[in-house]
């Protein structure tokens, strides 16, 4: 069996993770510092930069991983001529950007100077654009490419401020938990309804007919994929309107079930993003799109 069959669609999720997290992280920060402890903000810090080292490799065995897919063999890696093929290719370029991206972010993350803060954002703008200079927005149009970037916002603020909301489950601070639960869960609305409207708008210019969903294997495994945001829309919902007010009656019990809850939904997002990586590596569009 050929490696690269099983490495890239595994490379394909570790850079989802690494990138939503980084990305998630970022906004949670934006939306949020202004609650958070000190140990919250310095968690959210080393997070980023542990996220960052590990995307700055992975982009580099995405490289790797073109080389190997254009060969055909591993060693075709340590060939220079394919290796400059894989630098120039689509997928290169977006490895080059993510590269580039996470750099930036790093260096921001690492000094917390105010005057390199600039240099986070337009890290996480490489980080984005990577995204969408490859796959199937690329071939149906700048105004998929504008959906998918806003998709993707929407996917990183809800999946990437899963660790930090999971990490402050531990603190002693349950009324800053709470404070931050809450108003994550209202910002969230917002985001959600940008994310279902993105996504959606993404979807149908994608395949064009929603007969496709359920003739096609691209289209099942797509109704998959919703299946599995539709899980984690109830547990989002089961967060909001129960384990959150929880915090402020049972501290003890509220953070322990907000903790749990956040545990699956983690769990679930790791499915999402490795369908995702399936769709995307190892399927074609439907009527050859």
């Amino acid at each position: 069996m050929d490696v690269w069959i099983v490495f890239t669609p595994v490379l394909k999720v570790l850079f989802y993770i690494v990138g939503l997290v980084v990305v998630g992280t970022k906004l949670f920060d934006l939306h949020f510092r202004k609650y958070q402890t000190i140990d919250n903000m310095e968690q959210c810090n080393f997070l980023s930069q542990k996220s960052c080292l590990y995307g700055l490799m992975i982009s580099v065995g995405m490289i790797f991983s073109i080389a190997g897919n254009l060969g055909g063999e591993f060693l075709s890696i340590l060939d220079p001529i394919i290796l400059e093929l894989a630098f120039t290719s689509k997928g290169g370029y977006a490895a080059i950007f993510a590269l580039i991206g996470f750099t930036l972010i790093l260096i921001s993350a690492r000094y917390e100077l105010v005057s390199l803060r600039v240099l986070g954002w337009l890290g996480i703008g490489f980080v984005l654009l990577s995204f969408i200079y490859t796959g199937h927005s690329q071939k149906s149009g700048i105004l998929a490419q504008i959906l998918l970037f806003f998709h993707l916002i929407c996917v990183a603020f809800w999946l990437g401020s899963f660790i930090p909301l999971y990490n402050m489950c531990s603190s002693t601070n349950t009324s800053n938990l709470h404070v931050i639960a809450h108003r994550f869960g209202i910002l969230a609305v917002f985001y959600l309804v940008v994310l279902i409207i993105s996504g959606g708008s993404f979807a149908y210019i994608l395949m064009n007919d929603i007969n496709l969903l359920f003739d096609t294997s691209y289209g099942n495994a797509f109704l998959i994929k919703m299946s599995l945001v539709s899980l984690l829309l109830l547990f989002g919902a089961l967060n909001k309107f129960k384990n959150v007010p929880l915090i402020k009656n049972e501290p003890t019990v509220g953070s322990i079930q907000l903790k749990k809850s956040i545990r699956i939904e983690m769990y679930i997002a790791l499915l999402i993003l490795s369908s995702t990586s399936i769709i995307t590596t190892s399927m074609t569009l439907p009527m050859g799109g």
